[in-house]
């Protein structure tokens, strides 16, 4: 449970905010293998589990936290990639050098002087 609650955590950016909020830098609150480790550490010492074992479960904890943060990761990039397929609207180039044949002629898409917003002054 510590494993996924870290990676969850992490990932979702709650670290970062508490960070932000009280001001503070931990470096275990921004490694998902970290704070695992010493999570799972914590809650099986205080519940009483033999140190070896303890300390080996940790590790294999940490272990598949690295592991579940690359599918996460993955996970999330995949799901970007088809938001941005599905939000596309015809006819708008998203992207720096794409160019979408719209059908018209290039000199109508010039705006119009009378287009444009008026001045207004700026008073210092």
């Amino acid at each position: 449970m510590a494993l996924v609650c870290s990676v969850l955590f992490i990932g979702m950016g709650l670290s970062g905010e508490i960070q932000r909020i009280a001001g503070i830098s931990l470096k275990i609150l921004n490694c998902p293998k970290c704070l695992t480790f010493w999570s799972a550490l914590t809650i099986l010492l205080l519940n009483r589990h033999p140190i070896l074992p303890t300390v080996a479960a940790s590790f294999i904890a940490s272990y598949m936290a690295m592991w579940l943060t690359l599918a996460y990761d993955a996970a999330t990039v995949k799901y970007n990639r088809l938001y941005e397929k599905i939000t596309e609207t015809p006819g708008i180039s998203k992207r720096e050098g794409d160019q979408e044949d719209t059908g018209s002629d290039p000199d109508s898409l010039k705006a119009n002087p009378s287009d444009e917003m008026p001045k207004m002054p700026i008073e210092l």
